[in-house]
């Protein structure tokens, strides 16, 4: 959409680009009334002179702290300027040297005349002021190289070699060969040097030949002027040529691919007085090295000064700017006077001069100014509100949720969001600019669809706008959908703009069909459900009854044979003091089975009690049920137990039931951990994400884990009757009791280590 976003806000989209034309009323209070009305004229007008006074006095403030401001701010956009005058025009010259490695490339080994013919081409003296000259240095690793570059420079006059000793003891790892324009006797002069001799120039060389890339020298003195004795400050930029052209990929290959360096030297001096040449010349300049404001680091000085020492009442901003791996700084300063404006200036005398003047023009002018400060702040914070909201409305609309499509009075789309590019399939980029109808509207509507479009500029009003509707679309593969939609109309300085939400239904509609299909049908599902319910209650019914049956013949039936058997027993050994030692034995066998019957006989009572008895939940102090469970244990005087009582605190449970499954686990917690020394069993709860866990652990036998599936089973036992005794049932008691309650129980154990039963109680 072009001209800027639509804000949506309800059923209406609001333009919220920002009408220049349009005044901002200040966030005037309506309740400020005078404060001195009423005051005596005395006691009036000198509270009128001392506030005027105050007044202008914090007013002739404010202007020289704002002349202050705006003078830094200034300085500060100069300083950019100038930084960027001298990277593009580095920025130029390595593209210079980038050609250079061209040539050398191409040509390899290139002779003087070629070197020369790119000079000319290029037109180094001309086309690029402040430049020394552009040269290349042969890099020299054996005595092959320095033969044929002693033959290269034979070329020139003999008194030209004054640096080239092709005969010197030690072999020179590299030397200038070609450096243009070679009319220039300074650069003649340079011919045959080595510049890895000099620290600062190896230094940078060395990391252009190891990065592959320009490398700017730190401050030297060229080979130029110290022969001519002079000490300008200077800089050289390097380029490596490494064999085949291309930068290699590894260190040792880069050093040993190594041609030699296609060169800039730059006087200081001129570089910068050519880079800053269309700069303003009102603001002192300063180039250092490195991050250093020393007199000895200093590059360059706009006014052609040697200290770097600036007078303390200047306005200073400096940066730092890399280039080449190396970095310079540079400094902008201007005296106070400089920065300010004449006309600022007597803007502030004049401020103060009319507030002293009179007592009512004193305040007549204080509360003009203070009006005007207020309305342009409040304009100022109000485009700046204007500004975001305009950047907010952008971004709701394109990460929007529904799709949000603008088209102008002859169905061009102007504005297209994300979501109408996942909905349709065309991009912003593509939808743009196209039809409305050829995009989303199916064939058959596209005729009535381009005659409602002509048709709105048409009516005041239309039955379309601000409603709700639904209608069929199409997307760029072809399928069609279901839309609900509402259309909004714009005014633009272009014409109107007809906004649309669009947000697709068709499974809503799917759902909804599905729905009264359901509906429909849902009065003989739920008889069906209901007859089968009935069913399943009489057969739950019958099964109730059965149980109640079986429990009472268990009870009864069972129980009186075997007292019977008891009874008749103890009477045969009570009455027969002859008897041998098997028959006794064979006895006591008999009684003992018949207790252990009857033992079997009362869990399976306990555990069909616990499934029939309705829950009776109240309000239980867990660390009191606890200990009336240890008073009941009856446990050996050597079982230690550790209780955390503050831990515990209270549960929502059936005491009786709770206090029963507390009864199995602390009896089994004893029952298997009589062999430790001593027995120790903890109780606690623990705090988790998903709610607390209670926990009762002893160091008793432990089991393993593959076996803890069968803990909970009516029967199971994961040791013989010979060494612990038991039926098998009291776990799963507490499997039902805690389930019953809704929680979970759970067991955790090693061999030999012990176990740790842990549940929830929610």
């Amino acid at each position: 959409m072009s001209g800027g976003p639509l804000l949506y806000r309800g059923a209406h989209v609001l333009d919220t680009r920002p009408r220049m034309h349009e005044r901002l009323e200040p966030l005037a209070r309506p309740d400020a009334a005078p404060v001195a009305r009423g005051l005596p004229a005395a006691l009036l007008t000198t509270i009128v002179l001392v506030g005027g006074t105050i007044v202008t006095g914090l007013a002739w403030r404010g202007s020289i702290e704002a002349q202050t401001r705006h003078a830094r701010e200034a300085l500060s956009q100069h300083l950019t300027t100038v930084a960027a005058s001298i990277r593009d025009r580095m920025l130029a010259y390595e593209a210079l040297l980038r050609a250079g490695v061209g040539v050398v490339d191409a040509f390899w080994p290139v002779s003087r005349e070629q070197w020369h013919e790119f000079a000319n081409e290029v037109r180094v003296a001309t086309v690029y002021p402040g430049l020394q000259g552009v040269g290349f240095a042969a890099s020299i690793s054996n005595q092959e190289d320095l033969a044929h570059w002693t033959a290269a420079l034979a070329l020139l006059a003999p008194n030209d070699l004054t640096e080239w000793r092709p005969v010197s003891a030690r072999l020179p790892e590299s030397a200038i060969v070609f450096l243009e324009p070679l009319e220039d006797e300074r650069n003649r002069r340079a011919i045959g040097y080595d510049m890895t001799s000099e620290p600062r120039r190896r230094k940078a060389m060395e990391r252009a030949r190891d990065t592959g890339r320009s490398a700017l020298s730190e401050r030297v003195v060229l080979v130029q002027d110290s022969r001519f004795g002079r000490s300008a400050a200077g800089f050289l930029v390097y380029l490596p040529v490494y064999a085949g052209g291309e930068v290699p990929a590894t260190l040792e290959e880069r050093r040993t691919r190594l041609r030699g360096f296609v060169y800039s030297p730059f006087r200081a001096e001129d570089f910068f007085r050519a880079a800053l040449s269309n700069v303003s010349q009102d603001v002192l300049v300063e180039v250092f090295d490195a991050r250093s404001f020393r007199p000895d680091a200093l590059l360059y000085r706009s006014d052609g000064g040697r200290s770097a020492v600036l007078p303390e009442d200047r306005f200073v901003d400096s940066r730092p700017l890399s280039f080449g791996g190396h970095e310079w700084t540079v400094r902008v300063s201007q005296p106070p006077e400089m920065a300010t404006s004449p006309e600022a200036q007597r803007l502030s005398w004049v401020i103060l001069a009319g507030g002293a003047a009179t007592t009512l023009l004193l305040s007549g002018i204080v509360m003009s100014l203070s009006v005007s400060r207020q309305r342009l702040r409040e304009r100022i914070l109000a485009d700046r509100a204007l500004a975001e909201r305009e950047q907010q409305a952008a971004q709701v609309l394109e990460n929007a949720l529904e799709a949000y499509i603008a088209i102008d009075s002859n169905d061009t789309i102007v504005g297209w969001n994300r979501q109408a590019t996942a909905l349709f399939g065309w991009s912003a980029h593509e939808a743009i600019g196209m039809s409305l109808a050829d995009v989303i509207v199916p064939p058959d509507l596209r005729e009535r669809h381009v005659r409602a479009v002509t048709q709105f500029e048409q009516r005041s009003e239309h039955l379309l706008l601000g409603r709700t509707l639904e209608m069929p679309a199409r997307r760029r593969d072809g399928t069609e959908l279901t839309v609900e939609l509402s259309i909004v109309k714009v005014s633009s300085p272009s014409g109107a703009r007809f906004v649309a939400s669009l947000r697709d239904v068709t499974q809503q509609r799917k759902q909804q069909a599905e729905i009264r299909r359901l509906a429909e049908t849902l009065e003989q599902r739920v008889q069906e459900r209901t007859a089968q319910l009935e069913v399943a209650n009489r057969e739950l019914s019958a099964a109730n009854r059965d149980l109640e049956a079986f429990t009472y013949s268990v009870s009864h039936d069972l129980r009186a044979p075997l007292r019977a058997i008891d009874g008749h027993m103890l009477r045969l050994l009570e009455l027969e003091p002859t008897m041998t030692a098997p028959q006794r034995h064979h006895a006591e066998a008999i009684r003992r089975s018949v207790a252990r019957m009857n033992q079997l006989i009362d869990d399976l009572l306990d555990f069909a009690f616990v499934g029939r008895r309705p829950l009776e939940k109240e309000r239980v102090v867990l660390w009191e049920l606890v200990r009336s469970v240890l008073q009941e244990l009856h446990a050996p005087a050597s079982v230690v137990y550790e209780v955390r009582p503050d831990e515990l605190g209270e549960v929502y449970a059936d005491r009786a039931l709770l206090k029963q499954a507390l009864q199995n686990l602390l009896s089994n917690a004893v029952k298997f951990s009589r062999y430790a020394n001593p027995p120790r069993i903890a109780i606690g709860s623990e705090l988790t994400p998903t709610g607390r866990v209670y926990f009762v652990r002893d160091n008793g036998v432990g089991f393993d884990m593959q076996y803890a599936g069968k803990l909970f089973g009516v029967f199971e036992r994961l040791h013989s009757s010979t060494e612990f005794e038991g039926t098998g049932v009291g776990l799963a008691i507490v499997k039902q009791v805690i389930e019953r309650h809704g929680g979970r129980i759970w067991a955790e154990s090693q061999p030999g280590q012990g176990a740790t039963f842990r549940f929830t109680l929610p």
